[in-house]
């Protein structure tokens, strides 16, 4: 099948089209290596936050992993049926509870997390610590002037 040569072949360039689909690439291959754990990306994503943070409310964690609430909130529900988090009431207002891993939680993420070092690892080989420190920083400074949109 012949392709036609004549677009203007921009959308390589696009940064937001390259973030998508690099997104998607290292999401696709995450899977395939969670699947062998039997967790999903989303639940990972659960677990990883709460590791990073430590307590937090169903809000919080639906704003850190990018996960939609109702989804967030299956999934700790799971969770915590698992005993992998557990939910508290926050001390200083009750409305709100917070959520937070138990030592099973900690023990699952502890196993998994290799996994997800051995997959940021692939997509970085070749890249010498000093480029992967200013590939990170630059990521934070687009991820800053996003945030600063109204």
């Amino acid at each position: 099948m012949d392709t036609d040569e004549s677009g203007s072949h921009w959308l390589g360039k696009f940064v937001p089209y390259l973030i998508f689909r690099i997104t998607n690439q290292l999401n696709r291959a995450l899977r395939k290596r969670l699947r062998r754990s039997g967790i999903n990306i989303a639940r990972w994503r659960v677990l990883a936050v709460l590791k990073d943070n430590g307590r937090m409310n169903v809000n919080q964690i639906v704003d850190r992993t990018i996960i939609e609430q109702p989804t967030v909130s299956r999934i700790v529900d799971q969770l915590q049926r698992e005993g992998l988090a557990t939910r508290e009431t926050c001390n200083k207002d009750s409305r709100f509870v917070q959520v937070m891993l138990t030592p099973e939680g900690e023990k699952a993420f502890s196993e998994i997390f290799p996994t997800a070092t051995k997959h940021q690892q692939q997509a970085l080989q070749g890249f010498t610590q000093k480029e992967i420190k200013t590939l990170i920083g630059f990521l934070e400074r687009i991820q800053d002037n996003i945030d600063l949109v109204p």
